[in-house]
């Protein structure tokens, strides 16, 4: 009976070697492919990363440069344009012959092109910019780019109240004075008549 007892307690603890040595090549096998997959892992995870666009304000995204699925773009290739949810604002321009009467501070109505302002109403804002440099216009000649901040950005179209969005073409009306309509009317013949008195 002391043998057979011997014999068991033997063969208990080879079974439990056995298990602690065949869990410890497990546990160590787990570890090497956890080990592996680890850089696996992260070039998956970078990947991610360079497939997501993030931008850095909420807003629409406008100008899609790539419009298929797969499409391969360039280092610095500009993708697209995301116009902020912030108020927007309306980039101007200022002909050469009127830059001298505008400034930062003065109120603007502006006319959306494709809302007529006679049945729509017009927007009111104030010119929040006005760019000392002149940049060529093939059309209007020298220009100074302005913004102007829209105090709203709804109109009522039909009892429905629409939003203003990135790319509609505006009018602006900036109000650089006042003056008296006799003094409107009579500005031509003064100058007629000041050009008329000179001598040559």
């Amino acid at each position: 009976m002391g043998s057979a007892l011997s014999a068991a307690e033997e063969e208990l603890r080879v079974l439990v070697a056995d298990f602690r040595q065949q869990t410890l090549d497990e546990l160590r096998k787990a570890e090497q492919q956890i080990a592996q997959s680890t850089p696996e892992l992260a070039k998956a995870g970078q990947r991610d990363r360079l497939m997501t666009l993030r931008a850095p304000v909420d807003g629409t995204v406008q100008q899609l440069a790539v419009h298929t699925v797969g499409g391969v773009v360039t280092p610095a290739q500009q993708l697209l344009a995301v116009v902020p949810q912030e108020a927007l604002e309306v980039e101007a321009t200022v002909l050469n012959k009127d830059i001298g009467f505008v400034r930062p501070g003065q109120h603007v109505t502006v006319k959306v092109e494709s809302f007529p302002y006679t049945r729509y109403g017009d927007l009111i804002g104030k010119v929040v910019s006005v760019s000392h440099d002149a940049a060529q216009n093939e059309n209007l000649g020298l220009v100074f780019p302005a913004r102007i901040r829209r105090d709203g950005s709804t109109l009522a179209i039909d009892g429905v109240v629409m939003s203003m969005s990135a790319g509609m073409t505006l009018s602006a009306e900036i109000k650089t004075g006042k003056r008296r309509v006799i003094d409107y009317l009579l500005s031509p013949l003064r100058q007629h008549m000041g050009e008329g008195m000179r001598e040559r």
